[in-house]
């Protein structure tokens, strides 16, 4: 973890002073990368794919127009794929493979009530999703850009949840939020921190990490006063309130992520006497007087 949050800040503080990196034409771009795995998802499927693309390096896809529900991600693949180039037909044709079967077998109800989480998304994922699912999809504002979207937590999927699979599961949307803390904290399993550049940088082996933010203990009247950035599906940026330095380098990074187009969410949000607000980009006197750039 600490290789990927450094590379992300470094990216982000290099973009702010300037300088410019070139992809090597030896290696796929990432959209050539996300245009190679759809297309071995198709030559693996025995019908034709629907399939959407969102952006460089996501898409969505499904078995038909009406069913093109299935969220694919590829940062993290295209990671392994710098990392060992000579990996590359091989993680293309087993994720590939691995995506074709989920999509075939779908999202089963299984013990449904116990997997049952929430996650912060930014709001036009609630937007994203509405064209394509069969239901209202369940979420809550929270602070800043995010919502908190109740989702049904699989091995493999992440799948938002809909008032209509709620109801048909015999749960209300209240209930549903409160089983989510307890199955969320449950789920998360070990929560790896990493610091550099006084930014503390947080993942979960179970990539349930921005559904903490979401739990009581977070933010409370216990707790420390904190800035937080969701800045990746499992991949959360923390500091102290109390840290000028540490905030000052998370509102690089952050301005950084956000202008290249990388980052989850477009804000950083505050845990401050036990209450969520936005921090940035609202221009305030306390932020300015952390870094007048911003």
């Amino acid at each position: 973890m600490i290789r990927r949050a450094a590379a992300i800040a470094t990216s982000a503080i290099c973009l702010l002073a300037g300088q410019a990196f070139a992809q090597s034409d030896d290696l796929l771009s990432p959209i050539e990368f996300r245009n190679a795995v759809i297309e071995a998802m198709q030559a693996e499927s025995e019908t034709e794919l629907c399939v959407a693309r969102l952006s460089d390096d996501s898409f969505r896809a499904g078995l038909t127009q009406e069913s093109c529900d299935y969220f694919a991600y590829l940062d993290n693949l295209y990671d392994d794929y710098l990392a060992d180039p000579t990996s590359g037909e091989d993680i293309i044709s087993e994720n590939a493979s691995n995506y074709v079967r989920l999509i075939t077998a779908g999202i089963d109800d299984e013990n449904f009530a116990e997997r049952l989480v929430v996650q912060l998304r930014p709001s036009n994922y609630v937007t994203t999703n509405a064209r394509s699912t069969n239901g209202t999809l369940v979420a809550r504002p929270f602070a800043g850009d995010m919502v908190a979207v109740l989702m049904l937590d699989s091995p493999e999927t992440l799948a938002a949840v809909s008032e209509e699979r709620l109801a048909a599961n015999e749960v209300s949307v209240d209930e549903a939020y409160q089983l989510a803390i307890e199955n969320t904290r449950a789920r998360m399993g070990d929560v790896f921190t990493e610091e550099y550049k006084k930014i503390n940088f947080l993942s979960s082996s179970n990539g349930l990490i921005s559904g903490q933010l979401w739990l009581p203990e977070t933010c409370s009247s216990e707790s420390r006063d904190a800035a937080y950035m969701v800045y990746d599906r499992n991949g959360l940026m923390k500091v102290n309130l109390s840290d000028p330095l540490g905030l000052s380098n998370l509102l690089a990074v952050a301005n950084g992520l956000v202008i290249q187009g990388e980052a989850l969410t477009t804000s950083v949000v505050r845990c401050k006497n036990g209450e969520w607000t936005q921090l940035w980009p609202t221009q305030t006197a306390e932020i300015q007087a952390v870094d007048p750039r911003l």
